[in-house]
């Protein structure tokens, strides 16, 4: 369950869009909105605090005003840095505040467009700790519901789990996190064999280890499907969620450092850089409270 968000605010439409998002995640108990102020140049007098400072904190407050909600604590978080890696700072306030998900807009100014399309984006996608949720700019949730009772019906109402059935297994990363989705498709992509015969093979047995999540998805009243697809791993995910109008592409990281090198480097990235759709990397980290 995400408790606790962190939410990089640099006041774009992305950021709102991101900002969007967070009512639509149930649980919620404390929101932790970050705004980074570069300042190489800063002043000599403690006690005098620059213009662009005073006023990235008051449109911060105005930020928190508008995202109130009844029994969620909001805690507005503004940084000064003059030099050094913005990640570093998102890193740090995450775990201050023992961070389980960050939702960042996917196109932005500042902190939002760097994290994606820069460096700060390997950093964060490769090594960060918590849970990681990208929101395209424009994106628009649907009211309609598949199940009127569900509370939060747009992003998880279709969810996409992208398995390459490596240890730890994502979907039951899904249901420990996501025990609210309401419905469900099981994803793999077979992405080589030598022959016709190899090939076929490789998707018969994948559909046949897909069938038991499917059944693990089942026994919690989740629908599930399974679908087997031959080609590009990047290339077939985006196909398939485009063709079938998912609301959210669900993504794996371990924390291994040779692991994502792999996976993020050559699947999540490039699919959270040419989808329309929100995509959740899940880590299997622990989050842990930096006093």
């Amino acid at each position: 369950m995400f408790e606790r968000i962190l939410v990089p605010v640099d006041f774009s439409r992305g950021a709102f869009t991101a900002l969007d998002a967070v009512g639509q995640i149930p649980g919620v108990r404390e929101i932790v909105l970050l705004h980074v102020v570069y300042n190489r140049y800063p002043s000599k007098d403690p006690d005098q605090v620059p213009a662009k400072v005073q006023i990235a904190q008051i449109e911060l407050d105005k930020v928190r005003q508008r995202l109130e909600m009844p029994g969620v604590t909001i805690t507005p978080v503004l940084k000064e840095i003059t030099g050094g890696e913005i990640s570093t700072v998102i890193f740090q306030t995450a775990a201050q505040h023992a961070i389980s998900l960050i939702i960042m807009g996917r196109r932005g100014t500042g902190i939002i467009d760097t994290l994606l399309l820069g460096s700060v984006a390997s950093d964060v996608l490769r090594y960060g700790r918590s849970h990681l949720l990208l929101i395209p700019t424009p994106f628009v949730y649907h009211e309609k519901a598949l199940k009127p009772e569900s509370p939060h019906p747009a992003l998880f109402s279709h969810v996409l789990v992208c398995t390459d059935f490596s240890e730890p297994e994502i979907s039951v990363l899904c249901l420990n996190e996501l025990p609210w989705i309401q419905r469900v498709s099981l994803f793999h992509v077979v992405t080589s064999g030598d022959t016709v015969d190899g090939i076929h093979t490789a998707v018969t047995e994948a559909e046949q280890r897909l069938a038991r999540f499917q059944d693990m998805f089942s026994g919690h009243g989740i629908p599930p499907r399974v679908h087997v697809a031959v080609g590009g791993a990047v290339e077939e995910i985006l196909s398939f969620s485009r063709s079938e109008n998912v609301s959210l592409i669900l993504m794996k990281s371990a924390g291994r450092k040779s692991f994502l090198n792999v996976l993020i480097g050559s699947t999540s990235a490039p699919v959270a850089r040419n989808t329309t759709t929100p995509v959740l990397i899940l880590r299997n980290t622990p989050v842990v409270r930096n006093e």
